[in-house]
C-alpha cells in the first residue's frame, strides 16, 4: 500500500472513528434500553407461566393419580377372577368357548367378527379370548386350564366396555405356558412364552402390583405393561395377570400441557430409582415419546433418565418430589433453558413433570427486544450515510495534501531498486529534518555496508571450496576393503575432517585412515582443521605408528593452542595389510565401531587418549586386533551424529543406538549404501531442521 493511501485512510480514521464511536454508544444505549425492558418483561413472563405450570401439573398429576388407581384395581379383580376360575372343582363354573390364538391367524377366520384396535395396527374380537400356547405346551394338557379361565371372558367384557381407552389388552399367564388374552387376537411369534416376558418375571417375585415399560409381542409397541402375580390360598405361583397400557392413556384427555405448546413435553417419572453410585435419580417410566420407538419386542426397552448438567437443580426436585411437594425450577434440559414443573402423584412413587422451553414462555417479550434492536439498527443506518458524507470531503482534502510527503518516499523506492541490482554506488540527496530525511541518511551509510558483506559471502564461497577440496576426492580401493566416506558441514566451513593418509604412497604393506573433529565449527574450526591436517600430512612421510604419530603432532600443536582453548579430537586407524591386523589410537575421539553380522553383535574400538593440543608431552597408546573377517563393518563417525537433536517438537538426541540399527539393516550392502542409508536416516530425524555441528562418517566393510 502506498503512503499516500495510508495518509488518507490515517485522515479517514481521525473523522470516522469518533463518529462511528458516537453512534455505537447510541446504539449501545437504546439497545440497553429495549433489552432491559425485555428482560423485565420476561421476568413477568416467567413468573407467570411458572404459577400456571404448577397449577397444571397438579391437574395432571391428579388425574394420573385416578387413573392408576383405576387401573391397579382392574388388576386386582383380575387376578381374583382368574384364582377363583383356576381352583374352582371342575364344573362349578361356567365356561366359555376355547379358541386358540392360531385360529384368528387363519384365512378362513370370518373378518367380520374383528374389528381394529384403538391405536394400533392390530384387529381383534371384544366377544372372544385368545390362548396362546409356549413352546412344548399341548393343546391337550393345557386344555383343563384353558376351560378353567375361559370363564374370565364376561369379566372382560364388562371390564373393556368402560375402560376400553385405559387398556389395550388384558391377560394372565400361568406357570404352565398358557397364556390366555383379551381381546381375542392372533399374531404371536412361534417363540412367545409368557414365562420368559419381564412382566411375568417381575411380577413372579414380588408382593404387589409391577410397572415394566416393553415392547408388546402383537403390536411392537412400547407400552406401559402392570401385572400382578396369581397365587393360590396355599402360597403357590399358578401365574401372573397383566394389562397393556398405552403411552397416550395414561395422560388424561384433557391434559392441559398440550395447550401450551407441541415443543412442552410430558412425563410420568419415578424418584425411587438409584443409579450406579447409589443416587437417587429421575427416571422417566411414562412418555409420548416411548410410543414411537420401533424396537425388537424380546429386547428390552431401556428406560431414559431424566438430564441436566445443574445437578443441584435437579438434586432439589428429587427433595422436593420426595417430601411430596409440587414446584417449579429453571434448568438446561436437552440443550435448552427450560422451565421443569412437578408435582408428586398421590401414594405412588411416580411424578408428573411437565418440561417447557423458556423462550416459548418469554416469546412476546423477546419479539418487542427485537423490534427495539431494528429501530437501533435503521438509526446506525442514518449515521452511516452521514459517515460516507464525511468520507467523500476528507479524500477531497488529503489526496493533494499527500504529495509532499510521498514524493521523497518515492525517491527512497528508486534508490532501493537500483541497490539490489547491483550499483553500489547509488545515493539519494537527504532533505529535511524529519523521518524521511533521517532514513536517506541510513540508506546512504548502508550501501557501503552492504558491499562490504557481499564482499564477505564471496570469500566464505572460496574458503568452502579450499576446504572441499582438502578432503579426499574419492574413496581409495584396496584388495578386500570396501571404503566410503563423507563430510556434512552446518556452515559453509567447518572442522571435521577425514584423511587417508597413505592410500596414495607406494608402501602396500599398510594404509592409514584419519577422521578428526576441531572444537566449534565455522571458518576458524576449518583453518585450525587444515593446521592439523597439514602436520599429520607432514610427519606420516617418515611413517612413525600411530601412537608416535600422535605425540609428535600433539606436541606441535600445544605450541599453538596454548591458551586458546581449542583442539582436535582423532581417531587414527591404521590397516596392516602384511601383518593382516588392525592398529589405532584415539585421541579424545568417539571409539570405532565394528559390526560382525555372523555374530550379529557390535564392538567398540577402545583405547585412551586426549584431545590433540590440549596437553604438551603426552604419550598416546596403540590398540591392535586382528584383521577383518569377510562381512564386518567398521564405522568411524564425529559426534555430530548421534548428538543430532531431534527436528520435531521433542528434545530427544539421534543416539548411538538408532546408528547401530541403520548398520545392522543394511550391512549386507556396498560401504557407499551403508554410508547414504545413515545420511538419510538421520535428515529424516532432523524432519528438515538444519543440523547443529559437522557430520562425519568414514564406513569400511571386508569383502570377500
Amino acid at each position: 500500500m502506498r503512503i499516500r493511501s495510508k495518509f488518507l485512510f490515517f485522515l479517514l480514521a481521525m473523522v470516522i472513528i469518533p463518529l462511528c464511536g458516537l453512534g455505537l454508544y447510541a446504539w449501545r444505549q437504546t439497545g440497553e434500553l429495549g433489552r432491559g425492558l425485555a428482560q423485565g418483561a420476561a421476568m413477568a413472563l416467567e413468573k407467570n407461566a411458572s404459577q400456571e405450570l404448577v397449577q397444571t401439573v397438579d391437574m395432571i398429576s391428579e388425574s394420573c393419580a385416578d387413573t392408576l388407581d383405576l387401573l391397579e384395581t382392574a388388576l386386582s379383580l383380575t387376578a381374583r377372577e382368574a384364582v377363583q376360575l383356576l381352583e374352582a372343582p371342575p364344573g362349578a363354573l361356567p365356561s366359555g368357548p376355547v379358541i386358540l390364538a392360531s385360529d384368528y391367524d387363519n384365512p378362513a377366520f370370518p373378518p367380520e367378527l374383528l374389528t381394529d384396535l384403538p391405536g394400533a395396527d392390530v384387529r381383534a374380537t371384544y366377544d372372544g379370548l385368545a390362548f396362546h400356547l409356549a413352546p412344548g405346551l399341548t393343546a391337550e394338557a393345557a386344555r383343563p386350564q384353558m376351560r378353567a379361565l375361559s370363564g374370565i371372558l364376561p369379566f372382560y367384557k364388562t371390564l373393556f366396555a368402560r375402560h376400553k381407552t385405559l387398556m389395550l389388552f388384558g391377560y394372565v399367564g400361568l406357570a404352565s405356558g398358557l397364556h390366555c388374552a383379551y381381546p381375542g387376537h392372533g399374531g404371536y411369534p412361534a417363540s412367545y412364552d409368557p414365562r420368559r416376558r419381564p412382566w411375568y418375571q417381575n411380577a413372579a417375585t414380588s408382593p404387589g402390583i409391577t410397572w415394566d415399560i416393553m415392547t408388546d409381542a402383537i403390536t411392537r409397541q412400547v407400552m406401559a405393561t402392570m401385572a400382578l402375580a396369581l397365587r393360590a390360598a396355599d402360597g403357590r405361583l399358578l401365574g401372573v395377570a397383566g394389562c397393556d397400557i398405552p403411552m397416550g392413556a395414561i395422560f388424561p384427555e384433557s391434559d392441559l400441557s398440550k395447550a401450551w405448546t407441541d415443543k412442552m413435553r410430558a412425563m410420568i417419572v419415578s424418584f425411587a430409582h438409584k443409579d450406579a453410585t447409589g443416587q437417587a435419580e429421575l427416571a422417566v417410566v411414562a412418555c409420548r415419546d416411548y410410543a414411537q420407538k420401533s424396537l425388537d419386542w424380546s429386547a428390552p426397552v431401556e428406560l431414559e433418565r431424566l438430564e441436566t448438567p445443574d445437578r443441584q437443580a435437579l438434586r432439589e426436585v428429587i427433595d422436593e418430589l420426595a417430601a411430596g411437594r409440587a414446584g417449579v425450577r429453571r434448568l438446561p434440559y436437552r440443550g435448552q433453558d427450560t422451565l421443569l414443573a412437578f408435582a408428586p402423584i398421590a401414594s405412588k412413587e411416580l411424578a408428573v413433570v411437565l418440561a417447557a422451553p423458556r423462550d416459548m414462555v418469554v416469546a412476546e417479550a423477546r419479539t418487542a427486544e427485537i423490534r427495539v434492536l431494528a429501530a437501533v439498527s435503521r438509526m446506525l443506518g442514518h449515521i452511516g450515510w452521514f459517515v460516507a458524507g464525511a468520507v467523500v470531503i476528507v479524500a477531497a482534502i488529503s489526496l493533494p495534501a499527500s504529495r509532499t510527503i510521498t514524493r521523497p518516499v518515492l525517491e527512497l523506492a528508486a534508490a532501493a531498486r537500483k541497490l539490489a541490482s547491483g550499483d553500489f554506488s547509488t545515493r539519494v540527496a537527504p532533505g529535511g529534518k524529519d523521518e524521511i530525511g533521517d532514513l536517506a541518511k541510513s540508506f546512504n551509510d548502508m550501501t557501503p555496508q552492504l558491499l562490504e558483506r557481499v564482499k564477505l559471502k564471496n570469500d566464505m564461497a572460496l574458503a568452502m571450496e579450499v576446504q572441499q577440496n582438502l578432503l579426499p576426492g574419492r574413496p581409495p580401493t584396496v584388495d578386500g576393503l570396501d571404503v566410503s566416506a563423507l563430510s556434512l558441514y552446518c556452515d559453509e566451513t567447518g572442522g571435521d575432517y577425514f584423511d587417508f593418509l597413505e592410500f596414495a604412497q607406494d608402501d602396500a604393506a599398510h594404509a592409514d585412515v584419519v577422521v578428526g573433529d576441531v572444537t566449534g565449527h565455522g571458518v576458524s574450526a576449518a583453518l585450525f582443521m587444515a593446521t592439523g591436517r597439514a602436520l599429520l600430512r607432514g610427519r606420516a612421510m617418515d611413517r612413525p605408528g600411530p601412537g608416535a604419530l600422535l605425540t609428535e603432532v600433539n606436541n606441535l600443536l600445544c605450541q599453538d593452542t596454548h591458551m586458546t582453548g581449542r583442539f582436535i579430537t582423532l581417531f587414527f586407524l591404521r590397516l596392516d595389510l602384511a601383518a593382516r591386523e588392525i592398529l589405532w589410537c584415539r585421541a579424545g575421539h568417539d571409539p570405532g565401531l565394528l559390526y560382525d553380522p555372523a555374530s550379529d553383535a557390535f564392538e567398540q574400538l577402545m583405547g585412551s587418549g586426549i584431545p590433540l593440543g590440549a596437553v604438551a608431552e603426552w604419550e598416546y597408546a596403540e590398540q591392535r586386533r586382528p584383521w577383518f573377517s569377510p562381512g564386518q563393518v567398521l564405522v568411524l563417525y564425529t559426534d555430530g551424529i548421534h548428538e543430532a537433536r531431534d527436528g520435531g517438537e521433542g528434545d530427544g538426541m539421534y543416539g548411538k543406538e538408532r546408528m547401530e540399527a541403520i548398520i545392522r539393516r543394511e550391512a549386507a550392502k556396498p560401504a557407499s549404501a551403508i554410508v547414504n542409508a545413515l545420511v538419510a536416516d538421520l535428515r529424516e530425524f532432523k524432519a528438515g531442521a538444519h543440523l547443529e555441528d559437522d557430520v562425519t562418517l568414514v564406513v569400511i566393510k571386508a569383502t570377500a
